[in-house]
């Protein structure tokens, strides 16, 4: 899979990622206003390559690590949660399971001019993402500049 810069400063998310060549740009599910803060989402997608990239256009006023932790103790709460296969300051993956399917996902933080952007692994339909995949995206993520 041949990667290409992809910048998202055009969305409105100040961020540059590495995703493959000719990924579509869709609105992720969570893009609108809540509350008042707009929120921008959007899903890069190719393929098997699914990444959804967030964040709200109000001030960050959580440090990273309180956003990590909330994130965590969301995906722990989340149906079928085994554990977390790896943990950093800025981003984690888990395992889920349901059924007889294993899933991976992640989450990692990117703060940039007092804005946090959040990456987490997109929808993917009928199939799930293997540890190497999530760990694929995760360190595509990691190094968003």
């Amino acid at each position: 899979m041949k990667l290409t810069a992809l910048n998202l400063t055009d969305k409105g998310i100040p961020v540059t990622i590495q995703a493959p060549e000719g990924a579509e740009v869709k609105d992720g599910m969570f893009k609108g206003e809540f509350g008042g803060i707009k929120m921008l989402d959007y899903e890069i997608v190719k393929g098997e390559f699914v990444m959804e990239i967030s964040m709200n256009e109000a001030k960050e006023t959580r440090s990273i690590k309180q956003i990590i932790d909330d994130a965590k103790e969301t995906a722990q709460t989340e149906e079928g949660f085994i554990k977390f296969v790896k943990e950093e300051t800025n981003g984690f993956i888990y395992k889920v399971k349901l059924d007889d399917n294993e899933d991976y996902k992640f989450h990692y933080v990117l703060m940039k001019d007092d804005k946090a952007i959040e990456f987490t692994e997109g929808l993917k339909l009928f199939t799930e993402f293997t540890q190497k995949d999530a760990e694929t995206l995760y360190n595509i993520a990691k190094n968003a500049k």
